[in-house]
């Protein structure tokens, strides 16, 4: 039964248990939990909370993911570069998460700083999967519908981890049981969403997919109007004018950099975004890939170690790596042109694998993904950062290779048709990329100094989505380059995945450099300390920047960290989906992951 222990109450079983109870256990213990949550903190914010993370955001992304590939190929009729640099622009909405934390501090929509742009987020995610679902749109009005409906995915993440955190902090007792309802709702809103979507995709197809994705904005829409998020109004006149608010954050000594940081990732996102989506010149992926160099390498990076060096050297150089190391990394989704069912694929030979199929390699990965973390705490926890990220890249290469015997079809030489080939892949590529999102994840948070945690957090968490979309951007040149890795034919496919899997050693050229000597064990000091020498750990020390407790670190649905999957299995999972870090109590306090 249910018992006070301390100030939290649980619920086990009662000695001389029947066999009934350990069958109703599961049901009866999860009825528990939330009743507590409810009573701590009303069933209306619980509500909210697995709505926004489970329906918006787990199934919202699964679903709209699956659906806009097909629909860039069927229905925009794009190549697989086209489409890699579509996605890339379609995606800018997670690079941003910094930004809507910031804004929404600074202005207020009718008292909320919270609330109102939930509402926001909600209208337009009904209206854009409306459109998507009920008008047959050409290519550019297509990408722009796109881009909101990732907005209203991405833009509640933050206001929601907000909430989470406020009620952290006040209830420092349920911070675990907080943040294990956020990672709960989202993997089983995911879950559910890639065990239906393939038979969705078949049966009502893409269109019909974004339909049902109006309910998905509904999701977070209604609770929010009806103040499920309970947010407190503040009075007008205790709210200041935008200019003097944005001054005051500005003389932040921490808290300017941060902003400056986010505000060039900003601009030079949306810049890249569209200049490789509508550069259409001669030599445009020429033109495309030495632009996207010269952002990444010459304006992101430089900007990265000069603002954050100003909280802390470690903390830049670790926000680097994040960065780079999706970045110097080519992806595309050229595999899915080649392996998904069409008669052109079909009679040539090719994998020619039905929606039904795809969808569940999606539910396989998810849980290999589960699989994964579990790997990495029982083994891998204690590894140092550095050791840990170059095990994990050598793994993405073999990995990676997997994919050369594929599209050479020396599977099926040997015995090994497509499906069991391409699930046994499925149960590598997961537990490999999170045995390097994990570690990442910690390293994130443990460096993000006291009083900036939550804004960092989301900063360094776009940096990592950015990252995978500026691979994007060099994937679709690397195509291009290399001519003809298109339908029907996908000439020069093998040397292109050859390239690409080389590229996965290129991350560990930064290691050494850019990441720091410690462990996911070590506190933010110690990292400092082996990384800098004792003056880098003494000025981190005399800015307050502890062990910073770790309650809200979250993945996204797709992996993804708010990762979007390609079904190559060799992206960075993190659009979605990542929230930030909430302080629980004193600051020696650590919090549970």
């Amino acid at each position: 039964g249910m018992f006070l222990e301390g100030d939290r109450w649980r619920y086990q079983l009662r000695e001389g248990a029947t066999v009934w109870d350990y069958v109703k256990h599961p049901l009866l213990s999860l009825m528990y939990y939330l009743y507590k949550l409810s009573v701590a903190f009303s069933w209306k914010f619980v509500f909210i909370l697995c709505t926004a993370y489970g329906i918006n955001q787990g199934m919202g992304e699964e679903w709209s993911g699956f659906a806009a590939k097909f629909y860039m190929a069927d229905h925009l009729h794009l190549s697989p570069a086209r489409a890699a640099a579509a996605r890339g622009l379609s995606l800018v909405p997670w690079q941003l998460k910094a930004i809507y934390g910031m804004i929404s501090d600074v202005v207020p929509i009718m008292g909320y700083h919270k609330t109102g742009y939930m509402l926001i987020a909600g209208s337009c995610g009904v209206l854009a999967f409306f459109i998507l679902f009920a008008l047959d749109l050409s290519f550019v009005p297509g990408i722009l519908v796109f881009i909101v409906a990732h907005f209203s995915m991405a833009s509640p993440d933050v206001m929601i981890d907000a909430a989470v955190a406020e009620k952290a902090k006040s209830h420092p007792q349920f911070a675990p049981d907080l943040q294990s309802l956020c990672w709960g709702s989202l993997g089983l809103g995911g879950f559910f969403a890639a065990a239906t979507v393939g038979y969705m995709q078949e049966s009502i197809g893409s269109r019909g997919i974004f339909g049902v994705c109006i309910l998905t904005g509904v999701a977070i829409l209604v609770p929010a109007a009806l103040g499920f998020l309970r947010e407190k109004r503040r009075d007008p006149s205790t709210i200041k004018p935008i200019c003097l608010s944005c001054k005051q954050g500005l003389s932040d000594p921490l808290g300017k950099w941060v902003f400056y940081v986010a505000i060039i990732v900003t601009f030079v996102s949306v810049f890249l975004g569209f200049f490789a989506v509508f550069n259409e010149s001669e030599h445009s992926v020429i033109i495309n890939g030495s632009v996207t160099v010269f952002c990444a390498i010459c304006i992101i990076f430089p900007s990265l170690l000069y603002c954050l060096s100003r909280i802390s050297l470690v903390l830049a150089k670790a926000s680097s790596f994040i960065f780079l190391r999706g970045a110097i990394q080519p992806s595309t989704t050229v595999l899915f042109y080649w392996y998904r069912k069409t008669r052109s694929n079909c009679e040539r030979g090719y994998p020619c694998l039905d929606p039904g199929f795809l969808g569940w390699m999606d539910v396989a990965g998810y849980a290999f993904l589960f699989v994964g973390t579990i790997i990495y705490q029982k083994y891998f926890a204690s590894w140092s950062y550095r050791s840990i990220f170059i095990f994990a890249q050598v793994l993405l290469v073999f990995v990676n290779l997997m994919d050369l015997i594929w599209v050479t079809r020396l599977n099926v030489k040997i015995g090994i048709s497509d499906k069991v080939f391409l699930l046994g892949e499925e149960v590598l590529g997961p537990i490999v990329r999170r045995l390097s999102e994990m570690p990442m994840l910690i390293l994130a948070a443990k460096l993000c100094p006291s009083g900036v945690e939550a804004t960092l957090f989301a900063l360094n968490m776009g940096l990592s989505n950015f990252g995978v979309s500026i691979g994007d951007y060099l994937g679709q040149a690397l195509l291009g380059i290399l001519g003809g890795v298109n339908p029907p034919d996908f000439n020069n496919l093998a040397v292109f995945i050859l390239l690409k899997s080389l590229t996965r050693l290129l991350p560990i050229l930064l290691v050494y450099p850019l990441v720091p000597k410690g462990s996911p064990l070590d506190d933010a000091f110690d990292i400092a300390r082996r990384f800098a020498g004792e003056d880098e750990g003494s000025e981190v020390r005399a800015r307050g920047e502890s062990a910073i407790p770790l309650t809200d670190l979250k993945l996204s649905s797709s992996d993804n960290i708010h990762m979007h999957e390609d079904h190559e299995r060799d992206e960075l999972v993190n659009r979605d989906d990542v929230g930030g870090v909430a302080v629980v109590g004193d600051d020696d306090e650590l919090g549970g992951l």
